[in-house]
């Protein structure tokens, strides 16, 4: 049984620097033709032309703002009008939110959250199972996060909406279960980038270490004494999304370098 992506058309929203690019690449490589949603056209734009010379696959790229209800839902049809379907989706977009305690939240900072996190990603899930129904099956991954465990301080407005997110999909993969559609959660640890740089930097300059030594002590933590890449969560994404994973569901995959055990 071939269970590469080859044939298959796979969606990816928050496609830009990082897990998106990472996952964009991955599955192109595997064989998916993409339909890759962002918000900002010019990156999108770019991303799209890199991964099709690099793959020699089908690359649609969809400016969308999943926040935007009616944006969310326009997503699936539009890919599955241009690519003739939708076999994947890949949930990467994501709103983080101010950081402030419970008492100080900022509610329409924490709608925007909600509206993105769950709602948009919610319709862009369902709307794509419409097509997957119609296909005989499908995969739907959402990107987790590891504060839905650690639950840190002035992390609410993420935290709780990604946890609603993770139930919700949790259900969803019951409900679709019966139509050979698969809904799992890939969360990722501490992944490489400019993003983990930036936090490095400014944990430095509260404590008077190095960026580096803050980043070595926090690798340190993790069972395997190092952080993640994105390529690492395109990894598991792949494998979920694809037949290999094809008797998988309901699953959170943690791909943290141990860091929430270690």
């Amino acid at each position: 049984m071939n269970r590469s992506m080859a044939g298959k058309v796979a969606v990816i929203t928050g496609a830009g620097p990082g897990v998106g690019r990472s996952c964009a690449l991955a599955m192109a490589a595997d064989g998916a033709d993409l339909a890759l949603a962002a918000r900002r056209a010019e990156p999108l734009s770019a991303l799209a032309a890199e991964v099709a010379e690099a793959t020699g696959r089908r690359v649609l790229a969809i400016p969308t703002d999943i926040a935007d209800l009616d944006s969310a839902a326009a997503l699936a049809d539009t890919a599955a009008a241009e690519l003739g379907g939708v076999d994947a989706v890949v949930n990467v977009a994501t709103a983080g939110g101010a950081r402030a305690a419970v008492a100080d939240i900022d509610w329409e900072d924490y709608r925007h959250s909600f509206e993105l996190n769950v709602i948009g990603t919610l319709e862009v899930s369902r709307r794509a199972a419409a097509h997957m129904k119609a296909a005989g099956g499908g995969s739907i991954v959402q990107i987790g996060t590891l504060s839905t465990h650690s639950v840190p301080e002035k992390m609410a407005i993420y935290t709780s909406t990604k946890s609603a997110m993770h139930t919700a999909s949790m259900v969803m993969a019951r409900e679709l279960g019966p139509h050979n559609i698969r809904v799992n959660i890939v969360t990722p640890g501490y992944i490489t980038g400019d993003n983990l740089d930036r936090l490095w930097h400014g944990i430095a300059d509260q404590t008077g270490k190095t960026a580096q030594q803050v980043s070595d002590r926090a690798a340190r933590a993790a069972a395997l004494n190092r952080h993640v890449d994105p390529e690492d969560i395109a990894e598991a994404v792949l494998f979920l999304a694809s037949e290999r994973g094809r008797g998988v569901t309901g699953l959170e995959i943690r791909v943290d370098a141990g860091q929430l055990i270690g």
